[in-house]
């Protein structure tokens, strides 16, 4: 069983655990909410962005934490990607023992 690598927790540090394993089920709860907060931020950055009163320093600060998250959304794709492929590989090289 191989290890997977979890989702960035800001340290500039890699973290892997095994998988199916109390450590693996927090890192996709981590994984859910960093979801959750991309999305929350994507729609309020929207609703400044039509609101005709909001400024500048608002919408700096908007289009700051969209990046934010979204980088951190991007990370959770890629080690959600890793996963699944290594899903494949061991449903492939079962497949090849049977």
């Amino acid at each position: 069983m191989q290890l997977q690598r979890m989702p960035a927790d800001g340290s500039g540090k890699t973290g892997f655990c095994q998988p199916g394993g109390a450590v693996a089920a927090l890192a996709e709860a981590r994984e859910e909410h960093t979801l959750s907060m991309t999305g929350r931020d994507v729609e309020r950055a929207m609703a400044l962005v039509m609101d005709p009163q909001v400024t500048k320093e608002q919408l700096i600060k908007a289009v700051y934490t969209v990046c934010f998250w979204a980088n951190q959304a991007v990370d959770v794709a890629e080690c959600r990607g890793e996963r699944l492929l290594a899903k494949a590989d061991e449903d492939t090289e079962e497949l090849a023992t049977d």
